[in-house]
């Protein structure tokens, strides 16, 4: 009998692969979109241009991921993310305006009118074992078909491949049966696919607290149990995915189980964040507490499209740990402006260790910081001043949640509402009452004069 080499071995092996792959091909519904309540109207013109474009090159050419599940459950989709068969290149090469773009995806954005479309290529699991010592998927540029590409994706609820031409979704993996249930579901092993993005721990608990979706039990168990691979996301990513959460409208509910699944440790390490909110154990932040109602407050602004601070929030996340160091430095008899300093640039080194800001973000929480100590100065231009800064607005929203820590009496919170809305005659009687109440006057020291001769 003739022995096979190894290459031909191997090649062998590919070739059987293949073969057996035939009668393995997963099975799919098409479902006519028609029966869905979805039609070709509410996908962007500039979408069913790339994709018009791509099938009449003989190409296919697919609304895939969030955009389907969102337009299935009659929410706006933010953008639309488009896969085809054909290679990163080749896409380039059918749009004047078109550029790759990806190192660990390579994609490309085509650029049509003011919006921007992302075209993927179908990809297959990645087989040349490109993981990080923790099991992290490091790269995922190996190409594949249709039926690989679903396997590859995250939740049933975003394998859904929709074709506006031929107004139908391919469903692979009974990902509208889900969505008809509101229940989240990962493909394949989710433990495995945990470790392999731990990224998906952020995202899924944001599409739950978007979409009002169910986690089931077991996915909590093994979300809870893969914490700790949180750690070994980059920073840039995190932060991203936590500030998509904050602004999504549904932030409290998030918040909410990311301290059910005890995930904030390893998010913020080292920070003690809401620590004095959490009631001992409870799993859920103190209806009405400090936290409780930054964020109450920030869904309803981003639900009634109103402008909201990014600095505010971190702000309020991080107060803890800020006040804890500085009642540190003021036992240090040091005063109240150095120790508000001191504190913040101590917490700013701790979250940089773990977490990504941008530059504005951290010197937005500073000034707000900075702002707390000048509610207590009631001399000379300072209250003027005070009033007329930009973030006047949210230092004094600050300052009223601190009532919920005791730190901060109610009678000062409105005293600043009303000295901010009145005219300035009014503010300086309401100074000069106010420096007579606290017993507050100004020591003025005198420089004696020299006798003419003396020697120093």
């Amino acid at each position: 009998m003739q022995k096979i080499k190894v290459g031909q071995s191997s090649i062998f092996l590919i070739m059987l692969k293949k073969f057996f792959a035939i009668f393995n091909k997963r099975e799919f519904l098409a479902i006519k979109s028609s029966t869905l309540n979805l039609t070709r109207k509410a996908i962007s013109n500039p979408a069913m241009t790339v994709i018009k474009k791509l099938q009449k090159s003989g190409w296919d050419g697919f609304i895939v991921g969030g955009a389907v599940r969102d337009l299935l459950l009659n929410v706006k989709p933010k953008d639309f993310d488009i896969v085809t068969n054909a290679k990163p290149a080749e896409v380039k090469e059918l749009f004047n305006r078109a550029r790759i773009i990806g190192r660990r995806f390579r994609i490309v954005h085509v650029y049509i009118g003011g919006e921007t479309i992302e075209v993927s290529t179908f990809r297959k699991r990645n087989i040349a074992n490109e993981y990080d010592r923790h099991g992290r998927l490091l790269r995922d540029n190996v190409f594949g078909n249709i039926e690989e590409d679903v396997e590859r994706r995250d939740l049933t609820i975003n394998s859904l491949y929709y074709d506006p031409i031929a107004e139908k979704v391919l469903d692979y993996h009974n990902g509208i049966s889900d969505l008809n249930k509101r229940e989240i579901v990962i493909i394949g092993n989710s433990r495995k696919r945990l470790i392999e993005d731990p990224i998906r721990i952020i995202r899924i608990i944001r599409l739950a607290s978007k979409l009002n979706l169910l986690i089931p039990n077991n996915l909590k168990k093994e979300m809870k149990k893969g914490g700790n691979l949180l750690q070994n996301v980059p920073k840039a990513r995190l932060s991203d995915d936590l500030l998509k959460l904050f602004v999504s409208g549904r932030s409290l509910k998030g918040f909410n189980y990311i301290l059910e699944m005890e995930l904030q440790d390893f998010i913020f390490p080292n920070l003690g964040v809401c620590l004095m909110e959490k009631k001992k154990g409870s799993k859920t932040l103190t209806k009405n507490g400090f936290l409780y109602t930054a964020l109450k407050n920030l869904d309803e602004r981003v639900n009634r499209n109103k402008k909201i601070s990014l600095s505010f929030i971190f702000t309020v996340l991080f107060w803890e740990k800020i006040n804890e160091r500085r009642t540190d430095f003021l036992n240090s008899e040091i005063s109240e402006y150095v120790a508000m300093q001191k504190a913040v640039n101590e917490v700013f080194y701790d979250i940089s260790q773990n977490f990504y800001f941008q530059r504005k973000h951290l010197a937005g929480v500073k000034e707000l910081c900075m702002l707390q100590v000048r509610f207590s100065k009631f001399f000379g231009k300072s209250p003027f001043s005070l009033v007329k800064h930009l973030r006047f607005p949210s230092a004094l929203k600050l300052f009223e949640l601190r009532v919920k820590l005791n730190e901060v009496e109610m009678e000062s919170v409105m005293w600043w509402k009303e000295f901010s809305l009145s005219p300035d005659n009014k503010k300086a009687c309401m100074l000069s009452t106010m420096k007579n109440k606290a017993g507050i006057y100004k020591s003025v020291r005198r420089r004696k004069r020299k006798k003419k001769g003396s020697i120093n």
